[in-house]
């Protein structure tokens, strides 16, 4: 596809309605550090020469959140940073939107995301259950089902290995089954199954294995991700331990939700700046977006 004419001017407008949105919506923009503390194990970040030791951050993320002990809504609009290579969809340094609002149901999320990004869209967004797909294809009623079998059934469905981890079967699962049909069109993909890489996210109330999860792919790219905070700490935490994903900076969100600081009850979204651009652009390429790359 062809370079955007004004990639500077399509960011800065992006960034603008981002801003005046959430403020308009009672949302207060908040800082956190870029170089924390926890390297929260091999690869996951990027070691920096600072005192004390510090790591850039892959994500915004719990040091957000813990910023609901002073505001019911909050977010963040900054850098991150990556190990792997880069490529059309990956930088070593992006940026992202990230934000929490407490007592907010997910329903309310969901409406959010659609504010933030509509006017970039292309397409209608269409909202697509990925519950209801595994349930057509599996006969698995995931909203009164446990699991069960379904891993092993998954996996043998993609001709996968049988050790695979589930969360990886499921992953590939919606990526070839579902995340296809947002090529040329904008796809909310909710209803996740219980079991896959966002451990954070609620268990739907009175289903068995269904979460309170949701992402926004447009023409292919994931753009926007979305989930109600599993407030039941311990489920957190096994879910989290399942998939190593429970490391320092959720047990330090953790103590202040415990010690009745931080909501346990809270909605999170996180947005890719550059994605966004590249699909309000009609590109599959961040890279026009990542300005100054010469330094």
């Amino acid at each position: 596809m062809s370079r955007p004419h004004d990639p500077i001017r399509v960011k800065s407008e992006v960034l603008l309605h981002l801003h005046q949105t959430l403020h308009s919506s009672g949302f207060v923009q908040v800082v956190t550090p870029v170089a924390r503390r926890a390297d929260l194990g091999t690869g996951r970040r990027a070691p920096v020469t600072l005192h004390g030791d510090r790591f850039l951050r892959a994500m915004i993320g719990p040091a957000l959140r813990v910023n609901l002990e002073h505001h019911t809504r909050v977010y963040e609009i900054g850098p991150c940073f990556r190990l792997d290579k880069p490529d059309d969809l990956h930088a070593s340094e992006f940026s992202m939107l990230d934000l929490y609002a407490a007592g907010e149901s997910f329903e309310y999320l969901i409406t959010l995301a659609e504010q933030l990004i509509g006017q970039h869209l292309r397409y209608p967004l269409q909202r697509v259950s990925v519950a209801q797909h595994v349930q057509d294809v599996f006969g698995v009623d995931l909203r009164r089902s446990p699991l069960g079998d379904l891993p092993q059934r998954m996996a043998t469905h993609l001709h996968a290995d049988a050790a695979t981890p589930f969360k990886d079967v499921l992953g590939q699962f919606v990526e070839l089954e579902l995340e296809t049909r947002s090529r040329g069109a904008a796809v909310l993909l909710t209803d996740y199954p219980l079991g896959g890489d966002e451990p954070c996210a609620r268990l739907t109330p009175g289903t068995t294995a269904v979460l309170n999860r949701f992402e926004i792919l447009i023409d292919g790219i994931e753009v926007v991700h979305g989930y109600e905070d599993e407030p039941d700490g311990a489920a957190f935490i096994e879910r989290a331990q399942a998939v190593r994903l429970y490391d320092d900076e959720q047990r330090l969100a953790w103590k202040a939700i415990d010690a009745g600081r931080v909501p346990a009850n809270s909605v999170g979204l996180g947005i890719g700046i550059e994605r966004l651009c590249a699909a309000a652009s009609g590109t599959r390429d961040i890279s026009p977006f990542l300005q100054s790359t010469q330094f």
